[in-house]
Formats: structure tokens, sequence, C-alpha cells
């Protein structure tokens, strides 16, 4: 099983800069997501997992002994499942997060959040089990000569985890899209601005590069296109120097 942790605490970052730098807390803020609320996130991004024909199993994090804040996620190659853990106990930091957050657009972040989640592992199947590797690798990897096993050393040695992140990040940015068309804008600046931001800290998980690209084009949904598959174009198109 392999085992697809996405860096939700950044993309709770950028949510929180998505309310364009509050000088207060707004009118309304959040609370830190119940259990009903995540199980609810959760579920959306389900129906659209399910359109790929990917399963997603719901599982309270703590029962299952994991510790990870919020939302992880892994894959189970056996089943093909995509597990998606969810931990309602607070963290600190995240909490004075979420009270930046607008009560009212907590439920379509939390879903964007969730979005994420499956796209990781969305990509992991790819791998693992179809071994498409001509569609997860980046330039500069043979995929043609790739193996399970060559893959799994690259993702180990982290040669492949911002490539990995753009590709959940920007299918967060067009589920905003498609969810949130009056104000997805700024929501997915606000993501984009994060990343960003916090570069210098966490270079691995700077997705702007593709981000402001994706953002610039209108975060474009081709019609009949599922938001997954047009991730996975919109990661190659818009990547950095491409």
């Amino acid at each position: 099983m392999k085992t697809c942790i996405a860096a939700l605490l950044l993309l709770v970052c950028g949510i929180c800069f998505s309310q364009a730098r509050p000088a207060g807390k707004p009118g309304h803020p959040a609370a830190y997501p119940t259990q009903g609320q995540l199980r609810a996130a959760i579920e959306s991004a389900a129906t659209l997992a399910s359109a790929e024909r990917l399963e997603v199993e719901i599982v309270d994090a703590r029962k299952a002994g994991m510790t990870q804040p919020l939302l992880a996620a892994k894959l189970d190659l056996a089943t093909a499942t995509c597990r998606i853990f969810y931990n309602t106990k607070p963290e600190d930091g995240l909490t004075q997060y979420f009270e930046t957050i607008a009560a009212d657009d907590l439920p379509v972040l939390l879903t964007a959040m969730a979005v994420h989640e499956v796209a990781h592992c969305i990509e992991y199947r790819e791998a693992y089990v179809h071994k498409r590797f001509d569609k997860v690798l980046p330039p500069g990897f043979r995929s043609e000569s790739m193996t399970v096993q060559g893959y799994m050393g690259a993702l180990k040695n982290g040669r492949l985890q911002t490539w990995g992140e753009a590709l959940a990040d920007i299918a967060s940015v067009l589920y905003l899209k498609q969810a949130a068309p009056e104000h997805w804008l700024k929501l997915a600046a606000g993501v984009a601005g994060m990343r960003h931001e916090l570069a210098r800290k966490w270079p691995e998980h700077d997705t702007s590069p593709w981000l402001y690209r994706v953002i610039a084009a209108d975060a474009n949904l081709p019609r009949n296109q599922s938001l997954f598959e047009a991730a996975f174009q919109q990661r190659w198109r818009y990547r950095p120097g491409g």
C-alpha cells in the first residue's frame, strides 16, 4: 500500500490567504471542521472520483491510528481503493487558520482539499496499477524504461514531489472554478499566493508557477473532459519553462 499524504497543512494555509490577508476575522468565521463537515467534503469529492471509476473509502484517522491532521489519503493497491482519512482533533495553528475563513466558504474549500487527496490517489493508480508512466512522469524521465520500482524510488527521494503536488493543486483550482464560479478567482489566487510566499520554507511544495498560469488561462475545463484528466493535461501544458 502506497501512502499518498498530501500537504494539507500548506493547502489550509493557502485557503487562509484566500481571504486576501484579512486584517481581522471575518464576520462569521468558520469553526474547526467537524466530523460531519469533513465527511461531507469527502463524499462530495468521492462523487467526482466515482466518475473515474475510483472507489473512495472514508476512514476515521484516529481509530485507524493515524495522526496526520485534517485529511490524508492512502491508495490500497490490492483493491485500487482510495482511503481518505479525516481527523477532527484540532491542530495548533490550524485552529487559528480556520478562524480567518468565512463560514460560508468552508464547505467548498474543504471539498477542494478532498479533491486534492483524490487527485493523488488517481495519479498513484495511473502509475502503480495502469503503469501509464508517460502520463505521470515529468520532463527528464524516460517513461518507456520506467518500472514500478523506479517510480517508487523517484517518489522516495523527492524527485516527483513538486510534480505530484502540482497535479493535486491544479485539480483543486479546477474544482473551485466549477463549484464557486462567482468567487473562485479570489480563492484560487490565495492558494497560488501562499505557495509562492512559502517557497523559501517549503520549496518542494511551490506549485505557484503552474497555478498562476492555470488561473491566467481562466482555469478552463474543456467540455466533456473530467476535472482530473484536465489537471493532468494542464500540469504538462503549464509546467515551468513549458
